[in-house]
């Protein structure tokens, strides 16, 4: 006669096969979040630079350092709000390379008579233009998004770096993000780091460093700040969207961040901004100073509409010494 049949002992089988099911659930609901996280945007942002490197050309310096003494000054080259990619009726990507090319020859000459000891680079955000931040942006660039962040600013800020790297014994190079390189819209959500002003920054730096060029150093800011120290006074350099508009200058508005600023960061007193596309410096209190950045830009329609306002094409080049800022140089491009 068969074995009785048990049925306590059949349904506590089935509770033994659900229990195991519940659990190997829970291992897939677990494999597939290590999955999304391989794959986040900052995940694939490394990945593309990683990727982009392979196929750039070491670059090489037009001439050997030479043995030359220096004077007791540092110079500080303040680039901003590029925007690569945008079109206007005067400026697009190639004429974009046209002026920063000028910029460095310019440059050059200007580091031929100071002999400074060091040249510190600021790579003030906005450097790309971006692709989606805005409404219609698409219909307003005259590449993408990949060309811009890979291609036409990396290769822009590592032409820089190359060029003047005979001029100087070394060169410091800071950086930090801007609003254009934004993943998506304002208020769309997204981490700090996935921003396209980095990427392009990190591919900057992997190119020189592909170049040989090691007397360059690099401090490339996740945050929305980034300080830099010139001949022993701190210069802190923020993109500028923090900063709300003004007319024609924000100057109020500047002059209450930097109020608020040095109490909770410290050792700076000079304040460089971008964001705005408008050259201007000053004293806002005692010992601080500020310096608004201009842009390589021309006719933004954006901002003759709305704001009733346009910037010169300009950059900004500043000699140290210890007692301070000694002189301001404009760049007309």
């Amino acid at each position: 006669m068969g074995k009785k049949f048990d049925i306590e002992e059949w349904a506590g089988s089935i509770d033994d096969d659900v229990n195991l099911i519940k659990r190997l659930r829970g291992e897939i609901r677990k494999l597939c979040r290590k999955i999304q996280n391989f794959k986040t945007t900052e995940y694939l942002l490394n990945h593309a630079v990683n990727e982009a490197i392979k196929g750039m050309k070491p670059l090489k310096p037009t001439r050997k350092p030479p043995k030359m003494k220096t004077n007791p000054v540092e110079a500080w080259l303040c680039l901003s709000d590029w925007q690569v990619g945008k079109r206007t009726a005067t400026y697009n990507s190639k004429i974009a390379v046209k002026r920063i090319h000028k910029l460095t020859e310019e440059v050059k000459r200007y580091l031929k008579n100071e002999k400074p000891r060091v040249l510190h680079i600021a790579l003030q955000g906005d450097m790309v233009e971006g692709e989606a931040i805005f409404p219609g942006q698409p219909f307003e660039i005259d590449s993408d998004l990949w060309t811009q962040s890979l291609r036409t600013v990396p290769e822009l800020i590592a032409h820089v770096v190359c060029e003047l790297y005979s001029y100087v014994p070394k060169i410091k190079v800071a950086a930090v993000h801007g609003n254009h390189g934004r993943t998506g819209l304002k208020h769309s959500g997204h981490s700090r780091k996935s921003n396209w002003d980095l990427v392009s920054y990190e591919t900057a730096k992997l190119l020189c460093d592909k170049s040989g060029l090691n007397k360059v150093s690099w401090d490339i800011s996740t945050d929305w700040y980034v300080k830099q120290v010139v001949c022993g006074h701190g210069i802190l350099c923020v993109h500028g969207d923090q900063i709300r508009g003004g007319s024609p200058l924000p100057l109020a508005n500047i002059f209450k961040k930097a109020m608020g600023w040095q109490l909770n960061i410290e050792d700076w007193n000079y304040l460089s901004v971008g964001h705005h596309h408008t050259h201007a410096s000053g004293v806002l209190n005692n010992d601080l100073y500020f310096f608004l950045s201009g842009s390589p830009e021309s006719d933004n329609d954006f901002a003759k509409e709305h704001l009733a306002q346009g910037g010169a094409p300009v950059q900004r080049l500043c000699f140290f010494d210890k007692q301070g800022l000694i002189s301001e140089n404009l760049l007309r491009l």
